[in-house]
């Protein structure tokens, strides 16, 4: 347990403050992307699609930039950008899996389309549990949209880190 306790690093800012401002924005963003397409006619077949990867990860390495940018001194470590990117990714894949699942509980046909062609399962809108469904897709994305936004928050806080950890040494 001694390589967790040799590094002594400094928070230079408010970070949860940041990171669920940030989050709110990435995931209302992302919940308006799917909106938008059912309204227009043309709904998502997946709940995840390279539109909504490349747009938590572009989210993730910008906020964490201007997130550095605000901090005094514009100085962060690779711990506070962790914790800055992964709060932001949970927070963004938290309001994306309940807009996703509002959405599937009030358009029953987003969800019978995911169910459709991610599952290979045919369903109708006559289906009994087409609420479990929808329920289903907003803890699937929310688990997919979390792990890939962590993973984005790790290259993120790797290049965007201006500041090491001070190394605690002992003497014996």
């Amino acid at each position: 347990m001694k390589v967790f306790h040799r590094y002594n690093s400094t928070i230079h800012g408010n970070y949860r403050k940041a990171y669920l401002r940030c989050g709110l924005i990435t995931g209302v963003l992302l919940a308006a992307y799917v909106l938008v397409r059912l309204l227009m006619g043309t709904p998502l077949e997946s709940p995840t699609s390279y539109v909504s990867d490349a747009v938590i990860l572009v989210a993730v390495v910008l906020f964490t930039a201007f997130y550095r940018n605000t901090l005094p001194e514009k100085k962060i470590t690779l711990k506070e950008a962790m914790l800055f990117g992964i709060g932001l990714s949970v927070t963004a894949s938290f309001i994306y899996g309940v807009a996703l699942w509002a959405i599937g509980f009030a358009h029953p046909q987003q969800a019978v389309l995911f169910t459709n062609t991610v599952t290979a399962q045919e369903i109708t809108m006559q289906e009994p549990q087409l609420h479990y469904w929808a329920a289903w897709w907003g803890i699937y994305s929310f688990m997919l949209m979390a792990l890939l936004g962590s993973f984005g928050a790790f290259v993120a806080a790797i290049f965007l880190r201006n500041e090491k950890a001070e190394i605690k040494t002992r003497n014996k």
